[in-house]
Order: C-alpha cells, then sequence, then structure tokens
C-alpha cells in the first residue's frame, strides 16, 4: 500500500467512486495501462537525476513491479504509460484524491482525481511538450468520466519547472500544504462537460 494512500473512514460515496479510470486521449497522444512487465522502462526512468530528485523513486525494476501489481490490485491508483506520436513518453499516475492525503488538505469530491507524472527523457522536457501532454490529459479524463470536476497536482514546491508546466496547462495554485513526506504546491484543473 501506498504511504500517501488513506484508508481509514472513507465515505460510501468514495468507495463506490472506485478506481480511476483511463483518460481518453486523442493522437499525437496515447494511453495504455502499466503492467509488471514495464518495470524495467519504469525503473530507468526513475533513475534519471531529474525525475529522482523529485520522485525519490529510483528503485530496482522487481520492486517497481511490485508497485505496479500493487497499484493494480487496489481501487486508489492506476499507473499508464503516455506515449506521443507512438514514442513512450511519460510514466503518469492517476489516483483519487479522497484516498489519498492530498485529499486531507480541500474539501474533496467522491470523483476527485489527481495527477503524478515523469518525463523519462530528459531532452523531451523545457519544449512545451508536459504542458499539451497535462492538457490532453485533463480534457481525457473528462470524457472518461462526466462525474470528475476536478483535477490535482501536488508537486514538491521547489519544482518550479512542474510547477510551471502545471499553470501552463491551465492549472491554479490553490495552495501550499506539508503533506508529510514532502511540502507540494496544490494546483487544480477544473473540469466540466465542456473541458473538451
Amino acid at each position: 500500500m501506498s504511504t500517501r494512500e488513506v484508508t481509514d473512514g472513507l465515505a460510501a460515496a468514495v468507495v463506490a467512486a472506485g478506481p480511476p479510470p483511463a483518460p481518453i486521449l486523442e493522437r499525437p497522444w496515447s494511453v495504455r495501462g502499466l503492467t509488471a512487465d514495464d518495470a524495467a522502462l519504469v525503473s530507468r526512468w526513475m533513475s534519471e537525476p531529474h525525475v529522482e530528485r523529485f520522485w525519490e523513486q529510483a528503485w530496482p525494476a522487481r520492486r517497481w513491479a511490485q508497485e505496479i501489481t500493487g497499484q493494480l490490485g487496489g481501487d486508489f491508483s492506476r499507473p499508464f504509460l503516455i506515449s506521443y506520436e507512438e514514442e513512450p513518453f511519460a510514466y503518469v499516475e492517476i489516483y483519487r484524491t479522497p484516498r489519498d492525503v492530498v485529499g486531507l488538505h480541500y474539501d474533496a469530491d467522491p470523483y476527485d482525481l489527481g495527477l503524478h507524472l515523469a518525463i523519462g527523457d530528459v531532452t523531451r522536457t523545457g519544449k512545451g511538450l508536459g504542458r499539451a501532454m497535462v492538457r490532453a490529459i485533463a480534457h481525457g479524463l473528462a470524457r472518461a468520466d462526466r462525474r470528475t470536476r476536478r483535477l490535482l497536482a501536488d508537486p514538491d514546491e521547489r519544482h518550479a519547472m512542474a510547477r510551471r508546466m502545471f499553470v501552463g496547462a491551465g492549472f491554479r495554485l490553490m495552495s501550499v500544504s506539508d503533506l508529510g513526506h514532502k511540502r507540494a504546491a496544490l494546483h487544480v484543473y477544473e473540469l466540466s462537460p465542456d473541458t473538451e
């Protein structure tokens, strides 16, 4: 179980919401669910200095296989591979914020979703692709489940590039909060049926 996951005292509506959906993406973006077979790729990306600095999960492939399998076994989060023009681009976790420590820091709706991401290749950062991907994911989640009204991101307060990316994608800063494992800049994107 993730150290972020909240399991006690969940409202019936939160439990009923079930696992997060996969975003419905359009070209040049595509998405597929990850499995333990993808652990070597995720391990390699997480060991890249620009990712490891903030994720702190430069684990061997075997541990990533366990992590991915654990996510798939619960309703808290789902791991995805996002590709750009059919080339693997980012590791993305979509999670239910009411089941996460971040949900303790705002008035979370049962269907709210959170987003964690890591762009594996540093040469593909700083070019606007991350911003475009985040916007595509937000629109794709609005299409996937019309009940979802908010998408949250919680980059480390010190992670200036990630914060600029989220703001550039249309998120607004909601607060800076101590989540226990980090001080996070909570950003929110308001979804609606018209988000597309």
